[in-house]
């Protein structure tokens, strides 16, 4: 190894090391994120704000960079985002993930609006949407389970019924109403 690669390798390291999450590009942004997630050098309620820095990507020209990005990434790291991330991030958070699995639908599922947010029912449809957008046999079969638990939280099986009822609604105005789908 040159002197100049060793220099260069140095200089990356210190470039990644000290540059701001925010400054970084999305490929250095989940690879800090891989990293403190397998180290534990965080607890997910620290790396919640990272999270969603990274998702501000998602809805902007950076979305199929992210996509491809989280194709990499193995499933036991998507569970831990899934729990780390916020309940405002989860659809965005949801639609990035390759092949979802019921542990992370429950996961998302699972989480509870805070007590000051003041229209909690969009909140939980934006996320059972993600959900059941990404696979519908995933969203039943991990409904199926948070009802079946003993500590679901008490909010979803009222949240689950309205959304059914809204799923059947959107069935019977698309029979009735073909052409307004597209």
């Amino acid at each position: 190894m040159t002197v100049a690669n060793k220099k260069k390798i140095v200089t990356r390291k210190w470039y990644e090391r000290y540059l701001p999450f925010v400054a970084q590009s999305p490929q250095m942004r989940i690879k800090w994120l891989v990293a403190v997630i397998r180290k534990g050098t965080l607890s997910l309620e620290e790396v919640t704000p990272y999270i969603r820095l990274l998702l501000e990507e998602a809805e902007g020209e950076g979305g199929e960079t992210l996509r491809e990005l989280f194709r990499d990434l193995d499933e036991k790291t998507i569970s831990e985002m899934v729990r780390a991330a916020d309940i405002y991030d989860l659809a965005s958070l949801f639609r990035l993930i390759p092949a979802p699995t019921v542990e992370q639908a429950v996961e998302a599922l699972g989480k509870a609006a805070p007590p000051y947010e003041k229209r909690p029912n969009l909140l939980y449809d934006k996320v059972l949407q993600a959900v059941h957008d990404r696979s519908e046999a995933i969203f039943e079969q991990a409904a199926a389970e948070l009802e079946r638990r003993v500590d679901a939280p008490p909010h979803f099986k009222a949240v689950h019924e309205r959304f059914q009822e809204i799923l059947a609604d959107e069935r019977i105005l698309s029979t009735l109403y073909p052409k307004a789908r597209n």
